[in-house]
């Protein structure tokens, strides 16, 4: 009598049995082989390893981190680390996908519980169900320290079209940065998954859309901030990046101008009698703000910024402005948190702290509240040798440059990095 093995399912547990199958009618021989492929699949799911399916959904680097931990401590391109295998390899390679589906206030807990650890506050593995197995942080931990890294953050809703000029400017530096990208949502549908983007590839975290004027900019900020901390240890400044921006300093003279200093690059401006800073201050109503923030501590600046460490955990752990910035605004196009939030925070949380603003614009000829946009017909030569040489140095990036100008870029990039 022919005899086959059936699993089934047995307080928990998987048993064998022999059955007959000569005496099997079709409808029984059905059920038998679901049976038989659902207790394989039981036996995926349970240990954590991915399905067929799920592997054909996720990237090599998905994968990867997917992989049960092991500890290790052997060298990493320098630096020792500890980590596992896979991960190791991944971080080699650039190929990381910022993956997780934690919400933002997941997201800013764990960011905070890594950075009390960090401080000090707690053991390193205390919370073993944050910083082990596959719930464990994308990034990992140096044994012996290291350089102090920028974080540059890009900021972007129409993708990035002058990463060939930052990949030049990255060029030979890279353990001294770390990238991450915010970016519409379905961006990724357009770029591919195949490694084409370079040093970008693998750098997108998690994202949602972003509207001018609108507090979701403030909120991807916070998320760009977030997943930096997390990621990195050695993220020590940390820059936000617009897609129209473009670096007009060599890396190297960023990198000692800001590790010169104590202070965040960022404008942190009091303007007590403009009536356009009062009408922004009160469109979320008559004392929406107070007693938090009366107009005396609400602050007004540019964007984008190069801020310290210190001051990116305020962003994240702050309960006492944010709250208040969230409010809704009776008028969208009046709100523009960007300008306010973190400058406001950060001022009066960190008093002489505000050092101005690391990115050029030009107001000159702006059209609907925004600045002065270059292209083709600007002598980009003359313009980039102007803003390098401004106010002794001071700005490291400019904007805003058009897509077009690529190119002439790329022919200047001796000038740019000199």
């Amino acid at each position: 009598m022919a005899c086959c093995q059936d699993l089934v399912g047995l307080n928990g547990r998987l048993a064998v049995r022999s059955l007959d199958v000569e005496n099997l009618g079709g409808w029984d021989l059905a059920v038998l082989l679901t049976t038989a492929v659902l207790g394989a699949l039981w036996l995926l799911v349970d240990r954590g390893i991915p399905t067929s399916f799920q592997q054909l959904e996720m990237s090599p680097s998905a994968l990867a981190i997917a992989t049960p931990p092991i500890d290790q401590t052997a060298d990493v391109d320098g630096p020792r680390w500890q980590c596992n295998d896979a991960l190791q390899k991944t971080l080699r390679e650039r190929g990381l996908m910022m993956l997780h589906g934690w919400s933002d206030e997941e997201l800013f807990r764990r960011a905070l519980k890594v950075e009390d650890i960090r401080e000090g506050l707690n053991s390193f593995m205390e919370d073993s169900n944050i910083l082990s197995g596959t719930q464990a942080s994308l990034r990992c931990r140096p044994r012996d320290g290291g350089n102090p890294k920028i974080a540059f953050m890009f900021l972007t809703s129409s993708g990035l079209p002058f990463a060939p000029l930052w990949e030049k400017f990255f060029e030979g530096n890279e353990d001294l940065y770390n990238i991450y990208v915010h970016a519409k949502p379905d961006w990724l549908r357009y770029v591919g998954f195949d490694g084409s983007m370079g040093i970008f590839w693998g750098r997108v975290v998690p994202s949602g859309n972003t509207n001018r004027a609108a507090l979701n900019i403030v909120e991807a900020e916070r998320r760009l901030l977030a997943n930096a901390l997390l990621d990195d240890p050695l993220n020590e400044w940390f820059t936000l990046i617009s897609e129209s921006c473009i670096p007009i300093q060599n890396f190297g003279y960023i990198y000692s101008k800001l590790n010169a200093t104590n202070v965040s690059r960022i404008d942190c401006g009091y303007f007590p009698k403009s009536r356009l800073v009062a009408s922004r201050y009160g469109v979320r109503g008559e004392g929406a703000m107070l007693p938090e923030v009366p107009l005396s501590k609400f602050r007004f600046g540019s964007q984008w910024f190069s801020i310290r460490r210190r001051h990116a955990v305020a962003v994240i752990r702050d309960t006492k402005y944010w709250p208040k910035f969230k409010q809704p605004c009776r008028r969208i196009e009046a709100c523009m948190p960007d300008e306010h939030y973190v400058q406001t925070l950060i001022d009066n949380a960190d008093e002489g702290s505000c050092h101005g603003t690391p990115t050029f614009v030009s107001w000159n000829g702006s059209v609907g509240g925004h600045p002065q946009s270059f292209g083709l017909t600007d002598d980009l030569q003359l313009l980039i040798d102007g803003m390098k040489t401004q106010q002794e140095g001071r700005y490291f990036f400019a904007r805003k440059f058009r897509p077009e100008v690529l190119g002439s870029l790329l022919n200047l990039t001796d000038l740019l990095f000199r």
